[in-house]
């Protein structure tokens, strides 16, 4: 039975997706069929969605080129070309196609998989026309001139060798070899490092020429746009361009066969387990049912997490997905263990508890709440377009006109379907398993050696240089955070300490914007100031109670960008005309997050909880952004730059003398400035409801208090119940009651007074039920019990989390430098793992009846 957030969403989802079609049914839409599908006369696929309420616009351009669709003389062109076409064309060179994409205020990026090369492209609608016609440009008229080939094959050779030195690459080689063993979809998609380093100017024209054609790519569209105008706008664009070169084909692998398992031992610090089956063809009626099944089967609270639980295993994490591509698929279940389970026990768990549940029969609640979890992420992504349309490229290649797009296509399933295909594709069916254990003998050590690995220094002009080595990393990794961000602001120019950071890369007294773009190219550096909240995941980092500022390069270029690095910190120009277009991109997020409920929902209860300087939004208010002058700028750079604002975390293959002693020769010479003390926040002291209408088809509530203080030996214990508070809230307000589409909470501090949040997404029909659903589960959390076999299963869990995160040198970096400004006793690895599991049931009842507020007591935000 259809939902009621659908019955009030779907007659506007028909017009502007597609036209929805039962999953089991004789024969899928035609493209005619299908809503918003076009194609030009020069044979462009174009699939159109508007309608959203953003004003932004999203625009996904589909080219049917990538690494399975090469062989091994041209292995890697496909990458190359990725880069190349933001080289320069006839008409715009390289650095003019940067300075357009930020004058228009926009986010551009290119990424290359098996099937095809993207390019994503966001806008004001204002700006549409200007946007398609410099990505029409860069996509039929890049000239790729011998200087970018030679810079590209640079470029592409570091990204090689650096992914290479991924703890997880072997894995990843070992997995696309076994899934798609016989076919060139077993290659990885970076490319061949000798075929990329040999390959000519002639050579990647010609497969340029062949391939970027009108008719080898599908165009997507999504945002507040007009269906009529944006057609027009593509016609005098990408519809001038004419058809030609060749439709590359791709062969698929042959059918997996057997039953096989294989063993691998990788630097990862846990089990890995890869499970893949054969799937069914894209454009058959099977895939939306395999899509509802993996929501059933994987996932937090799925039935392989309880199966795997109830084997008495310790998990950290476990998902089923449908992988579709070009006229084939696998089903692949993942699973990942702490080091020192049996993973030949999982495995059996998993491949015997799929058959037993089918035997058993699917719950139709269980079926029902999986598939309003799958609607409910399918209508709150659609908010998010870049991010929407980036998830429904696979389908917009692989899958037939329209398919994959409508939120309906589960809604006429049921256990019986789930149990079908279950039987069809996945017991005693043929599978290819891979195991992944750690290798301890190339692994970290721990103990003293990680004391004698790590050092830390205070500079003569105080400011703080954390470092650790990592002795076979080739990467320096080196962040920057600030004791304080909002509470330095001055008062009405909130957001400007964001807005200085976007600031330098814009240029320094000593080299131009042109010369800072050119450096970082030349010397392969990952350079980031700032969030971002038009990409997928580009505010992770963000907070109001510090900047940061990542920089990432290969170890042998670690002086010259470290010394780029001091250069934009202490001499920015701050020249007006890229202050107003840094203004421009500032103003045009904060219009885009004002359109999101979650957002809303957060800011609201901010300026509720936190009053005086924290409660504007990160990024600062249309009025406080538009009146930040040049003058602002200057007088707030000298009083935030300054040695005791700054610390910074350095993680490489360096030993930690050599890592400090770079960065001292840099940034010793920045000045001191003044100590400052912590904003005095007021605790909560009563409540307080905030309502707000966007008129949206889902709802957002947020919840919080601020409490009298905290012990800080109380913690990790904290942390821990902030973890068990998500897992009791995810069982019961989603799984269970089927309330939230997201949910999540938090218990933490806050310049020393104890803080709680709780947020989640809802449609506006339960926002009454979600209310006070929510408050009984605070109420019942603070009498909290966990046995001791649940605390240890949650511990393994947090630092699983931890460790994934920190794979990487530069989020290494982060935590290191996060943990020194937070004062910690640790650093976010094994030594705060030791903590959390020497804490008792008894330490984690006490922090939540002392940390978890009395729900009389807290600040609601209800955005419908």
């Amino acid at each position: 039975m259809m939902s009621s957030i659908r019955q009030k969403t779907w007659a506007c989802i028909f017009l502007v997706v597609v036209v929805g079609f039962p999953a089991i049914s004789p024969a899928l839409p035609s493209a005619s069929e299908v809503t918003g599908y076009h194609v030009l006369e020069n044979g462009l696929d174009v699939r159109l969605l508007p309608g959203q309420s953003t004003p932004m616009v999203a625009t996904l351009v589909l080219v049917k080129t990538g690494y399975a669709r090469e062989d091994l003389t041209d292995s890697g062109y496909s990458h190359l070309l990725e880069h190349l076409v933001f080289g320069g064309t006839a008409s715009r060179d390289k650095d003019r196609i940067q300075r357009e994409v930020r004058d228009l205020g926009g986010y551009i990026n290119g990424f290359t998989r098996d099937d095809y090369t993207g390019y994503i492209l966001v806008v004001h609608r204002d700006n549409l026309f200007k946007g398609l016609g410099l990505l029409s440009d860069m996509l039929f008229h890049s000239t790729l001139s011998e200087s970018s080939v030679a810079e590209a094959r640079r470029v592409v050779v570091e990204e090689i060798k650096r992914h290479e030195s991924r703890p997880d690459a072997r894995l990843n080689e070992m997995r696309q070899a076994l899934l798609y063993a016989g076919s060139a979809y077993e290659r990885t998609g970076l490319g061949n490092e000798l075929t990329v380093t040999n390959v000519t100017r002639e050579a990647l024209l010609d497969y340029y020429r062949n391939t970027y054609r009108p008719n080898n790519m599908i165009l997507l569209m999504a945002g507040g746009f007009n269906a009529s105008s944006a057609l027009d706008s593509l016609g005098k664009t990408f519809g001038r361009e004419s058809a030609g070169g060749f439709l590359s084909k791709v062969v698929p692998p042959p059918p997996l066969e057997g039953k096989r398992v294989f063993f691998l031992r990788t630097g990862l610090p846990d089990i890995r387990i890869m499970l893949g089956f054969n799937g069914p063809a894209p454009r058959g009626d099977d895939s939306e049912t395999l899509d509802l099944l993996s929501e059933v089967l994987g996932g937090s609270g799925g039935l392989l997490q309880r199966a795997l639980e109830n084997a008495g295993m310790t998990l950290r994490g476990v998902s089923a997905a449908l992988a579709i591509n070009q006229g084939f698929s696998r089903y692949v279940i993942s699973v990942t263990l702490p080091e020192g389970s049996d993973p030949q026990a999982a495995l059996q768990v998993v491949l015997e508890a799929i058959p037993d549940a089918m035997k058993a029969g699917l719950p139709e609640d269980i079926v029902n709440n999986a598939r309003e979890s799958l609607v409910s992420g399918e209508i709150m992504g659609m908010e998010k377009v870049h991010y929407y349309l980036m998830g429904k490229a696979s389908w917009a290649v692989d899958g037939s006109a329209g398919q994959g797009f409508s939120p309906g296509r589960w809604d006429n399933l049921g256990p019986g379907d789930l149990e079908r295909a279950a039987g069809k594709y996945l017991e005693d069916r043929p599978y290819v398993a891979l195991i992944a254990v750690p290798n301890r003998a190339s692994g970290a050590t721990t103990g003293t050696s990680d004391l004698k690995r790590r050092a830390e220094a205070t500079l003569a002009n105080g400011l703080t240089v954390v470092a650790e080595q990592r002795p076979e990393s080739q990467v320096f990794a080196l962040h920057l955070i600030t004791r304080h961000r909002s509470s330095l602001e001055p008062e009405g120019k909130a957001g400007i300490s964001g807005f200085l950071f976007r600031m330098f890369t814009e240029g320094t007294f000593e080299r131009s914007r042109e010369e800072i773009q050119s450096l970082i190219r030349q010397l392969g550096i990952s350079f980031s100031t700032a969030g971002n909240p038009i990409s997928p995941f580009g505010d992770f980092y963000t907070s109001r109670t510090y900047s940061y500022l990542r920089m990432e390069c290969l170890q042998e270029n670690a002086k010259k960008a470290t010394g780029l690095v001091a250069d934009m910190l202490q001499n920015p120009l701050l020249a007006e005309d890229r202050i107003e277009a840094v203004r421009s991109r500032i103003l045009d997020f904060i219009a885009y997050k004002d359109a999101v409920p979650e957002d809303v929902a957060s800011k609201e209860l901010a300026r509720s909880l936190y009053g005086g300087i924290l409660s504007p939004d990160v990024l600062g208010t249309r009025e406080s952004v538009s009146s930040i002058s040049e003058a602002d700028l200057r007088a707030f750079h000298g009083a935030f730059i300054t040695g005791r604002n700054i610390i910074v975390s350095v993680v490489s293959g360096l030993p930690p003398k050599d890592a400090i002693a770079i960065v001292e020769s840099y940034l010793s010479d920045l000045p001191p400035g003044q100590g400052c003390m912590d904003p005095n926040l007021s605790p909560t002291k009563g409540a307080v409801l905030v309502m707000r209408d966007l008129g949206k088809p889902q709802g957002a509530l947020a919840l919080g208090a601020l409490g009298p203080g905290v012990d800080p030996g109380d913690r990790p214990a904290m942390a821990v119940v902030s973890g068990l508070l998500n897992q009791r809230l995810y069982k019961n307000l989603r799984e269970k009651e089927g309330l939230a589409y997201s949910v999540g909470a938090s218990v933490g501090d806050l310049y020393g007074r104890d803080l709680f949040v709780l947020s989640m997404g809802t449609s506006p029909e339960k926002m009454e039920r979600a209310r006070v659903d929510a408050r009984r589960e605070i109420d019942g959390a603070k009498f909290l019990e966990v046995t001791p076999a649940e605390l240890k299963n949650m511990v393994n869990a947090m630092t699983g989390r931890l460790q994934m995160r920190m794979m990487s040198s530069i989020n290494r970096a982060f935590y290191l430098g996060l943990a020194k400004r937070n004062g910690l006793k640790h650093t976010f690895g094994d030594d705060y793992r030791k903590i959390l599991l020497d804490l008792t049931p008894a330490d984690v009842k006490r922090a939540a009846a002392k940390y978890i507020p009395d729900s009389d007591l807290l600040v609601e935000v209800v955005v419908r």
